[in-house]
Formats: C-alpha cells, sequence, structure tokens
C-alpha cells in the first residue's frame, strides 16, 4: 500500500508554473482580491493554470474543499480530468468516479461538477467550496455565476475563499466578464476591490512552440526570457498558431488576440469600444433630437442626435427594469427630461403602447395615453411629443427588423476618410459612455442561427436584454438616411458651416430646416 506522504510528496513536486501562469498565481494566492479572471485568446494555458492552482491550494490548506465547473460533463472529462490522471497517476486510486470527487491525504477534497441549468448548482446551496474553478465561464449567465459566488466560503480560518473564472470572448455572460475585468465598471454592490484580472495569450504559453523550439536547439526557458512580440510572431509560425492566424478577421481578432470587443457569432461585429464609445459627449442643444421608447416590464428611453453632416449620437439613457406602474415609469422618464432641459422632444414609441390594459391590468387607459397626460402635468408646454413608430419597411422584400439592423450596420462600419490632409477613422454612429444598458446590449447581440439571411439576432438568447437596442432602433430610423455616396448630393446650403450653438432663437427654425433636408 501506497504511503499518503509519498503521495503528497510527488504531486507538490510535480507543480511547475509558467511565467504567466506564477503571475496568476500569485495574484490568486496572495492578493486582495476574491474574484479573478484568467481571459483572453486561445491556447494562453488557463485551463492548465486551474488545474495547478486548485491542488497546489488543496495540498497547502489541509481539509479544505474545492470545485470545478464547467457546462458539459464531457468537456470536464476531456480538459480536466483525464488530463489531470495522465499527470499525475496517483491520483487514479484517489478519484471516486460515481461521486466526481478526488479526495487527497490531508484531508482536502476537490468535486467536479456539470450542469446546464442554475437548479444544477442550486442544489448545493447548503454546501460551501474555499475555491471554486468556473472553466469557459462565458458559457453561463451572470445569475448562475453570481450564485456560485455564495457557495464560495470557508470556515477555515487560515484560507481565504475565492473564484477563479476562465473565459474567451463570447458567450451569454461576454458583456459580465467585459464589464468587471475589461472595463472596471461596477454595479449596484459590487465591490471593485474584490475583482482581478489577468489576460492570457497562447504566446504565453511555451508548448505550442515546443516542437520547433527543440528542432532548433531552444528551451522553453529561453523561450520565455523573449519580449512578448518575438514570442508572438514565433508563436504564429507554430501549428496551432498558423490555425488562430488564418482565421477570418472577426474571428482572429477575438481567437489569436484575445480581442473582447469581439467574439464569433456578434451580430454588431464592427463595434469597437475605443472607437464608438464617447468619453465626454455633452448634448448640443442645436441638433436634432430624438427618443426611442421601448415599453414594457423593463422600459427603456435612447435619446438620439444627428449633427448638420448626419453623424448620429446616442448621448442619453433611462433604464428602467422591473418597474410594475405605467405612472412610475412616465414619472420617472419626466425627471430625467425635466433635469436635462429635454424639452418639446420627439419621442418614437413602439405600437404595443397603443394596447389597451384593461383586460390585463385593469387599467381602462391605453399607456401612452398614461404617458401624455403625466408629461403634461409635469413639463406643461414643455411635454414631449409622443409618436408611434412607423414600422411601414421601404423594402417590400424584408422586415422592418431587417431594415433597422442593415442601417445600424452601415452607420457602425469603420470607413477611413481623409480631412485637411490626415487619414482618420469615422463612423456613422457613436455612444455616450454613460449609454451603459445599451453598450452592452449592442455588444452580446448574436446572430440567429435560424436566419439564413443573416438579417437578425437570436431573440430567443436575447429577450431579456434586447429592450435598449429596441429602443434606439425607433429613434435612430426616425433620423437616420442611408449614408450619402457624394457630396454634392447635397443642397449647397447644407454643406456650408455656421455656428449654430449662440443662436438661441433660431433653434426651433434650425431644427425643422434641418428635418426638411435630411
Amino acid at each position: 500500500m501506497r504511503n499518503p506522504a509519498d503521495k503528497k510528496e510527488k504531486l507538490t513536486m510535480q507543480l511547475a508554473f509558467q511565467p504567466k501562469q506564477d503571475d496568476l498565481y500569485q495574484l490568486y494566492q496572495f492578493g486582495t482580491a476574491t474574484k479573478i479572471g484568467a481571459g483572453g485568446s486561445r491556447g494562453g494555458s488557463k485551463s492548465a493554470s486551474a488545474d495547478l492552482i486548485m491542488f497546489l491550494r488543496r495540498l497547502t490548506y489541509a481539509g479544505t474543499s474545492g470545485l470545478f465547473v464547467m457546462k458539459v460533463y464531457q468537456d470536464m472529462l476531456d480538459i480536466h480530468i483525464r488530463p489531470l490522471i495522465v499527470k499525475y497517476p496517483v491520483l487514479d486510486d484517489m478519484f471516486n468516479r460515481q461521486d466526481m470527487i478526488i479526495s487527497l491525504p490531508n484531508g482536502s477534497f476537490i468535486r467536479f461538477l456539470s450542469g446546464d441549468r442554475l437548479e444544477e448548482f442550486q442544489k448545493r446551496k447548503g454546501r460551501e467550496f474555499a475555491d471554486i474553478v468556473v472553466d469557459q465561464s462565458e458559457l453561463f449567465t451572470q445569475d448562475e455565476l453570481e450564485f456560485l459566488y455564495t457557495i464560495n466560503r470557508s470556515t477555515n480560518p487560515k484560507i481565504t475563499a475565492k473564484t477563479l473564472l476562465c473565459f474567451n470572448p463570447g458567450g451569454v455572460s461576454h458583456s459580465y466578464h467585459k464589464r468587471i475585468f475589461i472595463e472596471k465598471r461596477y454595479e449596484n454592490r459590487e465591490i471593485p476591490e474584490e475583482f482581478a484580472f489577468v489576460q492570457m495569450f497562447g504566446w504565453d504559453n511555451a508548448y505550442w512552440s515546443l516542437k520547433n523550439l527543440l528542432a532548433e536547439g531552444l528551451t522553453i526557458e529561453q523561450y520565455h526570457t523573449w519580449p512578448a512580440q518575438k514570442r508572438f510572431d514565433y508563436f504564429i509560425k507554430t501549428d496551432y498558431g498558423q490555425i488562430l492566424d488564418r482565421l477570418p478577421e472577426n474571428k482572429r481578432k477575438a481567437e489569436l488576440l484575445g480581442d473582447f470587443d469581439i467574439f464569433e457569432g456578434m451580430f454588431f461585429s464592427d463595434f469597437r469600444w475605443g472607437h464608438h464609445v464617447l468619453e465626454n459627449y455633452k448634448r448640443k442643444a442645436a441638433f436634432n433630437t430624438v427618443g426611442g421608447l421601448d415599453y414594457g416590464r423593463t422600459t427603456v428611453l435612447e435619446i438620439l442626435q444627428r449633427d448638420y453632416e448626419g453623424t448620429i449620437v446616442c448621448c442619453g439613457e433611462v433604464y428602467l427594469p422591473d418597474m410594475e406602474s405605467p405612472s412610475e415609469r412616465a414619472n420617472a422618464i419626466a425627471d430625467y427630461l425635466i433635469a436635462n432641459e429635454l424639452y418639446r422632444l420627439t419621442i418614437i414609441y413602439d405600437t404595443d403602447m397603443d394596447i389597451s390594459q384593461i383586460s390585463n391590468v385593469g387599467f381602462d387607459k391605453r399607456p401612452v395615453d398614461i404617458f401624455r397626460e403625466i408629461f403634461r402635468q409635469r413639463m406643461g408646454d414643455n411635454a414631449p411629443y409622443m409618436e408611434v413608430v412607423n414600422k411601414i419597411s421601404l423594402d417590400r422584400n424584408r422586415g422592418f427588423r431587417a431594415v433597422c439592423n442593415e442601417a445600424v450596420k452601415e452607420y457602425l462600419h469603420i470607413k477611413k476618410v481623409t480631412v485637411e490632409g490626415r487619414e482618420i477613422e469615422k463612423s456613422g454612429v457613436y455612444f455616450s459612455k454613460n449609454c451603459t444598458a445599451l453598450i452592452d446590449c449592442i455588444t452580446t447581440l448574436i446572430f440567429d442561427p435560424k436566419d439564413k439571411t443573416g438579417a437578425d439576432f437570436d431573440r430567443s438568447a436575447n429577450h431579456k436584454t434586447d429592450h435598449p437596442y429596441d429602443a434606439f432602433k425607433m429613434g435612430f430610423m426616425k433620423i437616420y438616411t442611408p449614408l450619402l455616396k457624394k457630396e454634392s448630393l447635397l443642397p449647397k446650403w447644407a454643406q456650408e458651416e455656421f455656428d449654430i450653438e449662440e443662436d438661441e432663437d433660431d433653434e426651433r427654425v434650425y431644427e425643422r430646416r434641418f428635418k426638411n433636408v435630411w
């Protein structure tokens, strides 16, 4: 019979980190953050790093528990369990296949759990795990991840309970991972100090280059002394590196470069945070301004402006989730309009606001009537003008949604133009940084696999989160016009530049002229 002490020694001796893996371990073990992200491109050794960290923590802290979570059982078997047993054969005797638990000689254990519904994890809500590793965490919803945080705890005073999320760009929780780890934007009661992130790339993992290194008489140690650019250039000449480097550009950026602005299946793949999001945009009183209102359990108002060149900026947002009363929603929007001096604003609303509520909730008025009354009471002559959306498509072969989506894609597309002898990148639409719900929405919509035309996103996957986009597109289509190919198509006076912001008396006249031209 083997000596348990020998087992522990053999396991400990074989735990070795590459430099980026060590960065992750040092942050995880000695940092103060309790929710750590390891994300980036494919092949960055995120899963192998998670294995090493989990085992080292179990060996270091006797009698503690760890939980590995993946969406699919077969993935757990192929990516973690089998490679671990091959690398450490001594674990085979410690693995209970029925319960999916590895029990170590020092009283620590690691449980492996897979499942595709939150209920699978809620069955274990009474348990505690000092460490939780969620591999391919982009496949889990934010709700599922936040539930796992609640069982990440330990009564052992020697260890601080921590969660490790390993992820690539994309997936149902792409916007959540991007927000907390890349953009470092925190909501509700989230504590910034609890989150930390290590970005991992394929060229951080020397084993992809091992065959080439050996052929040239080089070592892994030498490889890790090279600067990042040299390792990248070497990596993309390997078999795996060439596969990633030859992907279509959108996939290449996500899977090779770990670009979180884009991922496979992204519907609005031209969106780039660094280009389309404006940090300090201030609304211009003289520009043509409209609102788009999506009404429902979650009600959203998006404010859009268009300048005299036709560039559109979404510059304001009211996001109202889970409000029961139409009057509550109307008053909240009125508060925003008054605070931001948005007077006599045209608001385009969806047709469902014209439906009587008496059969559903007992209201004898349509929602739009309630909104109009409250706006008049609160704002008098400055109340907004409510206009129902016109969904009659100019293209008889396609529906309103397809036409809207194509128009937004057209305006999102980044082109290089020459201005005063300088080449710059320009698109037709931008977003103020404070429009957070819309930005999160528009960057996570995915193609509908059932739509052969590619003209729509998957509404079944995004039906709870597409409200900001629905509000935006109604306002967008009100002031949108197809991008003109030649400046000569504009009336001569519309090409002239003149200062309109100082002449407040002519503001309404200018807006009428503006609307007529466009």
